[in-house]
């Protein structure tokens, strides 16, 4: 949840629960096309012949095929149910146990190494069944070479409707030597951000608190609370550099972990500050909040009707939760941007889609023939909350390249 009210170029903010996305077959990470489910068995209820008071458990189990081996993200959605039940969800060696599901469903991801053609899911609840979809996408090694950037001739190159946006654009691999800043062709250092109201920290230009580690990666970094200022740290955009209208952009980044952090990676409008925040669309395809350090969060804001400063005119959200914390780990946080439909990815796995119908009542989609260029920042304080005496300084959320395709 961005503090907008203190960007210099008007920005973000937070909260509103939607939507599955069921998409195979595109771009980098691409999802199995032979993935397919074979109910096996289902409703295995606690026997009737006489008494107990033992509660009825139900039990379905999916046999899931995929076309070959190798290392899958697995997102299990769990249906929203009219009342809150619990349940225990297993995917080949992983589990999630206990998970509380109600009217807003939950999504799980799992991380498997499959040496099989096929593996199960199997959801145990302890009231109601609890339905549930599995999504699935092969992923490349971490060494996969970075595609080829081909001449766009332009910095805001406009994609086709539709399609699977598997032609790069452009791209950042973030290769230099260590303490180098960033490429200024592509990044600039933004003075303003923040993550909603009570943000403590200030964005510098300073290399310290952006700069390549030589491994092939951005450290974007917040210093605190005895750095000058406290609470330092950056947030970098490509705005006037590189921004796009409709196609695919990934980013493979580590989250920072601790009480008060907060890591993002958003887009904002190329208009926003001629027709006003959040006149122009914001979209937040990934902001991660430091002591949920299972937890991915998309949101969009926009025109929502309302005349409250205090909704931050939020018209979507949804999350996914990893069974094993993102933060401590490199993840694939991805959109795919079509007219009238925006789909959120993690590790290449669709898990929800927002589309004009699907907004918050009285909400404005803002998000059609319009560019929007990429941010990326790390905030302390505000939505997350301060931070606590063991929250760890320096604290850098890493990205290893973000992608653009059309």
């Amino acid at each position: 949840m961005r503090d907008v009210r203190r960007i210099s170029s008007g920005r973000r903010a937070a909260t509103l629960l939607v939507a599955l996305a069921a998409l195979a077959g595109y771009g980098a990470f691409e999802a199995s096309s032979a993935l397919s489910y074979q109910p096996f068995a289902a409703s295995a209820a606690a026997s009737t012949h006489k008494p107990s008071s033992k509660p009825k458990t139900r039990t379905t189990l999916h046999k899931i095929r995929v076309s070959a081996p190798g290392s899958y993200a697995i997102i299990v959605s769990l249906a929203p149910l009219k009342a809150t039940e619990t349940a225990d969800v297993y995917v080949g060696g992983q589990s999630a146990r206990g998970a509380s599901v109600g009217s807003a469903g939950l999504k799980l991801e799992f991380m498997q190494t499959v040496k099989r053609p096929t593996f199960s899911v199997r959801v145990v609840s302890h009231g109601a069944a609890v339905p549930f979809t599995v999504a699935d996408a092969l992923q490349p090694l971490p060494s996969a070479p970075p595609p080829t950037v081909s001449s766009t001739g332009s910095t805001s190159p406009t994609g086709p409707a539709t399609g699977q946006y598997n032609t790069p654009v452009w791209s950042d691999e973030f290769t230099g030597a260590a303490g180098a800043p960033p490429n200024p062709a592509n990044w600039a250092a933004d003075s303003g951000g923040g993550c909603g109201p009570g943000t403590l920290s200030t964005n510098t230009p300073n290399i310290a608190n952006a700069q390549l580690n030589g491994q092939g990666q951005l450290a974007i970094t917040a210093f605190g609370p005895t750095a000058a200022p406290p609470y330092s740290t950056a947030q970098l955009d490509t705005d006037g550099l590189f921004s796009f209208t409709y196609g695919r952009i990934e980013a493979r980044i580590d989250v920072a972990a601790g009480q008060g952090i907060c890591s993002a990676f958003w887009m904002y409008a190329d208009d926003g500050e001629q027709v006003g925040w959040p006149n122009g669309g914001e979209i937040d395809i990934m902001e991660a909040i430091g002591d949920i350090p299972t937890q991915t969060n998309g949101f969009l804001h926009g025109p929502t009707g309302s005349t409250d400063p205090n909704s931050n005119f939020q018209q979507w959200n949804s999350e996914v939760t990893g069974v094993t914390p993102l933060a401590g780990g490199f993840h694939t946080y991805g959109l795919i941007w079509r007219p009238n439909s925006l789909t959120w990815t993690l590790d290449g796995v669709p898990f929800a889609t927002a589309t004009p119908a699907n907004l918050a009542n009285g909400s404005t989609w803002v998000f059609n023939s319009h560019p929007f260029h990429i941010l990326l920042d790390e905030a302390i304080g505000g939505w997350p909350g301060n931070p606590s005496a063991a929250t760890v300084f320096p604290a850098s959320m890493v990205v290893d390249w973000v992608r653009v395709y059309q």
